[in-house]
């Protein structure tokens, strides 16, 4: 009767989850700077391998199945189903987990506070695979608890699979490994080693067969990656270790995951005879995760997610340990319906302005700067006006039809390149006719990030833009803006600046 309650909460959690997900998914295509590639990929079947295939793989199945269109946006709205069905299954093997840790207690709440945890809800809106690895390692993670709980060659079986599916997500997915070996050690058995290395092999021969069968372009690729990982890309880089990850970690918790998370700790320390090799891959996780990320220079908030799923989880279980401390005190049943809803807050609201709950990103993903900033230049800009902008503002290429028919068109000339000052300086801006500059914050404020630095050899060029950036901020005149938001695709932080030679301000 369990099996088949189970059954039923895991089908239920993935559909609630999937649905939660896929609001708002039809944002245009090339707002995201790495999915058009993605996209194009698909259509093509040319593939590049910055990453393994699971991702496109199974977004090239999905729209076989649904029969949709091959346009650049039905392409990438499939991806981005398919994101969504990678994070709620995700989903599903960590509250299987915390079942298997703190009983139905512990899935339902697990299950209810990471489908309403906004990194996870906003990493299902694109098609991008770091979802595909939380898939891979939330169920790596359950099969090493299934297999401590009870050896046999299925759950080795099933072990290698979770792992398969880690590493065809994304390269570092390769850590899933760092969890399963020490627990297949467990018994010592060959056979368990056996039974665990054919699924994984065959899982990867067939999700990744196209990679196989091109390994010069694959090794290409893997050295590329391997470069920006050790490097750092976009011509800038950072000191390591780097402590950037600690403000993601606050970005993507709350106070109520601290404490939770906290009490967890203290009480497996207090237990650590009787934690199992499983149990200490799960906890160890995040914390060797992070560490292992601020060794390098590229950086991103998206690489943290597999963390900050495990983190979730890990304050969750906590709810049991505080119900524990404070028996005696405190009905359990108390400790328990205060704890969850206590997540559960702080997973809808957010704790504070600039630390947002799903409620935020969910109204965020309604709303668009990119076609406001269209309307406006359309209604109030000369339409004779010479106009410069960064890369991230969004603005529609003219050269590509499909864009400008998705966003409309406008009547000025525009010159676009990665950065406004590429063109040239303020001065030399107006001299060439430009009367107007749009930048965005994705792209100037990076120069304005302490943490950053400019890769050897790109010094000169750092501070000629970062000086650009400093001159249209005091000599130009501001029009219009829209501040940087949760969602930064559709709000990239905008600024309208108007420059001519009467009304520079000194």
């Amino acid at each position: 009767m369990q099996k088949a309650l189970l059954a039923l909460w895991s089908i239920a959690l993935f559909m609630g989850s999937l649905a939660l997900h896929t609001r708002h998914q039809g944002f245009p295509y090339f707002y995201h700077p790495d999915e058009p590639g993605k996209v194009e990929q698909v259509i093509s079947e040319d593939w590049n391998f910055h990453h393994p295939m699971l991702l496109l793989s199974a977004t090239k199945v999905a729209l076989e199945w649904n029969q949709k269109g091959r346009d650049e946006q039905s392409v990438v709205e499939a991806g981005r189903w398919v994101s969504a069905a990678f994070i709620a299954s995700a989903i599903v093997a960590l509250s299987l987990l915390a079942f298997i840790w703190r009983d139905w207690a512990g899935a339902l709440t697990a299950g209810a506070v990471l489908s309403l945890h906004h990194q996870l809800y906003e990493l299902a809106h694109y098609m991008k695979e770091d979802s595909a690895m939380l898939m891979g390692l939330a169920m790596t993670f359950l099969a090493a608890a299934f297999y401590w709980q009870s050896p046999s060659r299925a759950r080795a079986a099933f072990l290698g699979f979770a792992c398969a599916l880690a590493i065809s997500g994304k390269y570092l997915g390769v850590l899933s490994l760092a969890v399963a070996l020490p627990v297949l050690w467990r018994g010592k058995s060959r056979a368990a080693f056996l039974y665990f290395a054919i699924p994984l092999l065959a899982t990867l021969i067939v999700v990744n067969l196209p990679l196989l069968t091109h390994l010069s372009t694959f090794e290409k690729s893997l050295s590329r990656e391997m470069g920006f990982v050790v490097h750092g890309q976009r011509g800038m880089t950072r000191s390591v270790p780097h402590s950037q990850y600690w403000s993601v970690f606050l970005d993507n918790s709350t106070p109520a995951i601290w404490l939770l998370l906290g009490v967890f700790l203290v009480a497996r320390w207090r237990e650590r005879p009787m934690v199992t090799v499983a149990e200490w891959a799960l906890i160890a996780f995040p914390f060797i995760y992070a560490i292992i990320l601020s060794f390098s220079p590229k950086s991103n908030d998206r690489y943290f997610l597999p963390a900050t799923a495990v983190i979730t989880l890990l304050a969750v279980l906590g709810i049991e340990d505080a119900a524990h401390m404070l028996a005696g005190h405190v009905k359990r049943r108390t400790v328990l319906a205060g704890g969850a809803a206590l997540l559960l807050i702080f997973q809808v609201t957010g704790w504070s302005w600039s630390k947002p709950g799903i409620w935020q990103y969910d109204e965020a993903f309604q709303h668009d700067d990119i076609r406001e900033v269209i309307a406006y230049l359309n209604t109030e800009i000369p339409k004779n006006a010479v106009i410069v902008t960064d890369n991230r503002v969004g603005l529609p290429d003219p050269k590509r039809k499909k864009e400008a028919s998705r966003l409309g068109t406008v009547p000025q000339t525009i010159l676009s390149g990665r950065f406004a000052a590429d063109h040239g300086g303020v001065a030399s801006l107006i001299e060439q006719g430009v009367s107007y500059v749009l930048v965005s914050e994705s792209d100037y404020g990076r120069f304005q990030l302490g943490s950053l630095r400019p890769q050897k050899g790109g010094e000169k060029e750092f501070a000629r833009r970062k000086s650009f950036y400093e001159e249209l901020s005091r000599r130009g005149e501001l029009l219009w803006e829209r501040e940087r938001g949760t969602m930064i695709y559709l709000h990239p932080g905008i600024r309208v600046y108007k420059i001519s030679k009467p009304e520079l301000r000194s």
